[in-house]
């Protein structure tokens, strides 16, 4: 059985705020391999000064403040090292809470969501005291859609966004698990 994140771990780590540049190597590890468009804060996870991970929060989609009714931030990134214990990552959520609530006390709500397209289940924030708060398409009449040109296999998020010669095709995307925490 692997270890857990335990007190020597927990007596060993740390987290501080950081830019974004910072923890890169990271972000790329990540299976999203990408930043997210509006980064608000981005804390990296230290054991005895050496970087382990990072989590990342961003602007939430537009319509998140009006749905909870205040202000919302995005958890958009959770990445450590795969030879960190099991346990860690609610380790790391609940530091990046304490963080939030010290040191920016507008923020009401934190957000994110679980692909199960990945096998995510949001077994991390359920752990971490997360409320479920359904899918994400559960109150559209469509599924969102990504857009593939066949001739490369590029995904596009927007058939805007595509070639003018490209060989479109149209897929339905996974609904997401959504996960809210009131601060």
């Amino acid at each position: 059985m692997p270890a857990l994140f335990g007190p020597d771990w927990r007596r060993a780590c740390s987290v501080r705020r950081c830019s974004i540049v910072e923890v890169d190597d990271f972000i790329k590890a990540h299976y999203l391999a990408k930043r997210p468009a509006i980064v608000l804060l981005c804390l990296v996870a230290e054991k005895e000064g050496e970087p382990i991970g990072c989590i990342v929060y961003s602007a939430p989609p537009h319509e998140a403040e009006i749905r909870y009714g205040g202000r919302v931030w995005e958890l958009a990134r959770l990445y450590l090292l795969d030879e960190i214990p099991r346990n860690a990552e609610s380790w790391l959520i609940g530091q990046s809470v304490r963080y939030i609530k010290r040191h920016h006390k507008d923020v009401k709500y934190l957000l994110s969501y679980a692909d199960p397209s990945v096998g995510h289940t949001g077994t991390i924030y359920k752990a971490a005291n997360w409320r479920s708060d359904g899918r994400t398409d559960s109150e559209r009449k469509t599924p969102r859609c990504d857009y593939y040109d066949s001739r490369t296999g590029k995904k596009y998020g927007r058939r805007g966004n595509m070639p003018l010669d490209a060989v479109v095709v149209r897929k339905p995307r996974v609904s997401k698990w959504r996960f809210t925490l009131t601060l």
